[in-house]
């Protein structure tokens, strides 16, 4: 049980991997968490009702301990709360870049270390990336005609061309590529009854993506359902897009060659009317992923 007597942070929040305040995921922020204990920040993340809400329990020689937590459980890591979490550190001005506007840090959470990059644009805002271990990746282990069902959707809306893979980092994702962007959009399950599958199937997310994304600023287009985690959808999600960065390589799709250093751009939440844009950075050796770097910016809001 939480306990009364603790003196609760305030909470801000902010919209991870976009520019304005009209889109992005949710992330709320506590800086100065040291004092609370579990139970009373799971009571606070649901109390604000975020996808993630995020609490630092300390600060020093470039270490950023935090704890992340849903509105139901906690994460051993948040990439989208990574990004709001760092914004609000450089805007209060705890974490302060060089005069090159970078500073390399460390997030320590409970599901270990990520090595941070905070690349300051010439507006100002700070840009937060985030260094993650490539995906590997297994069959699905489930059939296309059942996948099709949870998710509400004729079988032939997904890519019959493409496989329904799992990967396990951070999170465990089912990644199941669709037909076309109309295919993507008429997805809609039963939530309920799409969580308890999840967890029968041992998933976290169910990340849809389509490279048919009919215009020029994104490579592809994704939609994370979370339910299982305390989320139906959500709107931005960098480990999510790790994942899938790494599999549009693995199948060898978007003109990524053997070799070199791209940047790939996935359009999120656009049929949630909270449109958000992130960027992975992917190095390319042998045809296969040697180093994924995510990125992105995060609005501060008033709630």
């Amino acid at each position: 049980m939480a306990r009364p007597d603790l003196i609760r942070p305030p909470v801000v929040l902010y919209l991870a991997f976009s520019e304005v305040a009209s889109g992005g995921s949710p992330a709320g922020v506590a800086v100065d968490a040291s004092e609370l204990d579990t139970e009373t920040m799971q009571q606070m993340a649901a109390e604000v009702g975020a996808p993630a809400t995020c609490f630092v329990t300390g600060f020093a020689d470039g270490i950023i301990d935090v704890r992340f937590f849903s509105t139901m459980t906690e994460y051993g890591m948040c990439g989208h709360g990574t990004v709001g979490l760092v914004t609000s550190l450089v805007e209060q001005e705890v974490v302060v870049p060089g005069a090159d506007g970078r500073v390399n840090l460390v997030v320590r959470s409970t599901g270990g270390t990520v090595e941070v990059e905070v690349r300051c644009r010439q507006d100002g805002r700070p840009e937060i990336w985030m260094d993650l271990a490539p995906a590997s990746f297994k069959p699905g282990g489930v059939h296309p005609a059942e996948v099709a069902a949870r998710l509400g959707v004729a079988i032939d809306s997904l890519d019959s061309s493409l496989p329904i893979e799992r990967t396990v980092s951070d999170f465990t994702h089912l990644i199941v590529p669709f037909r076309d962007l109309s295919a993507m959009a008429a997805v809609a399950p039963d939530f309920d009854g799409l969580a308890g599958w999840c967890r029968r199937i041992g998933v976290d997310t169910v990340a849809l993506v389509v490279t048919d994304v009919a215009d020029d600023d994104h490579d592809y287009r994704c939609r994370d359902l979370c339910p299982a985690v305390g989320t139906d959808e959500a709107a931005a999600t960098g480990t999510t897009n790790r994942a899938l960065a790494c599999w549009l390589v693995h199948q060898k799709l978007l003109g990524v060659g053997v070799d070199g250093h791209h940047v790939l751009v996935a359009a999120q939440g656009i049929e949630m009317g909270r449109p958000s844009a992130v960027c992975s950075e992917v190095e390319v050796v042998s045809g296969r992923v040697d180093r994924v770097r995510v990125g992105g910016v995060a609005t501060r809001i008033d709630f």
